[in-house]
């Protein structure tokens, strides 16, 4: 390729591998196998993920499943348990507990791309960070910037046999995803950004096997497992009796399925009521489909 060629082919328009447009350098990106896809086309994807590592046909099945992400927020929306921070100044967190979801919901700009939840059971790490800005005088403290969450996904690459029982991998985002709710405020900022880290706590069970300092009897995770242990048992018992009988009825079915839900609750601290409640959410898109 000759240097006319090469300067061309970086600066000079280029077609839109999906839709057809000719569109210039400042209003496109290439992906893998020397494809470009406009800013228009690439407003289907989420904006959580690098395009330039997919192929055509990758990014093509992952914009279907951006438009069931956005078929499920029109299904689910308004339905959020808790947003916070409530005014939102940058970025807030919607948490739908009801059916295992969370998402980000962005100040300016927040339908430019599909709406999208992840799972609770896809979070592999969460913590807030601050940033801070050295100061205009010497010796004077250093000037609050903005401050949040930084959230951590599992992503494909983990071994999900290392990681805390009941999680699973997102099909598409990989990159730590940084949420900021405040950059006027340090005081309110951090409020909010402890709000959202409780509350993720308690969504992963943080603190349910310890006693607080007036607190007696059996722990959440030891009641967990103790619902786990009778649920087995009984699981047994109708096993027994259907081993008996050759018939298999719906008391008996129920009981199996109570008692692998308990066992699942037990080992994930919880998180897998939640994985039960998103598989729910995901099926009502399934049906529309």
């Amino acid at each position: 390729m000759g240097i006319g060629d090469w300067f061309k082919r970086t600066f000079g328009k280029q077609t839109c591998g999906f839709c057809g447009a000719e569109v210039g350098m400042l209003k496109r990106s290439k992906i893998k196998g020397d494809v470009f896809i406009c800013n228009q086309c690439g407003y289907g994807c989420s904006r959580y993920i690098q395009k330039y590592r997919y192929t055509k046909e990758e990014l093509l099945s992952h914009m279907d499943h951006m438009k069931r992400q956005e078929k499920l927020y029109q299904l689910l929306k308004e339905q959020f348990t808790l947003v916070v921070p409530s005014a939102t100044i940058k970025q807030s967190i919607e948490f739908y507990d009801d059916h295992g979801l969370f998402r980000i919901r962005y100040r300016d700009a927040d339908d430019r791309y599909p709406r999208e939840f992840i799972r609770y059971d896809q979070v592999v790490k969460y913590e807030p960070y601050l940033e801070e800005t050295e100061p205009a005088e010497q010796g004077k403290p250093k000037e609050f910037s903005d401050c949040g969450v930084d959230i951590t996904l599992v992503g494909a690459t983990m071994d999900l046999m290392k990681l805390p029982k009941g999680l699973m991998g997102h099909p598409y985002i990989t990159e730590t995803i940084r949420v900021c709710v405040n950059n006027r405020d340090r005081h309110q900022g951090q409020l909010e950004v402890d709000q959202i880290i409780h509350h993720f706590n308690r969504i992963f069970g943080v603190g349910d096997d310890t006693k607080g300092l007036f607190s007696f009897g059996p722990t959440k995770q030891q009641r967990r497992e103790g619902a786990a242990a009778v649920a087995m048992a009984g699981m047994f018992g109708a096993a027994i009796q259907a081993a008996k009988t050759g018939e298999v009825s719906e008391e008996t079915a129920a009981k199996f399925e109570d008692a692998m839900h308990k066992a699942e609750d037990a080992r994930s601290f919880g998180l897998a009521e939640y994985s039960r409640r998103a598989d729910a959410a995901e099926a009502q898109v399934n049906e529309i489909d």
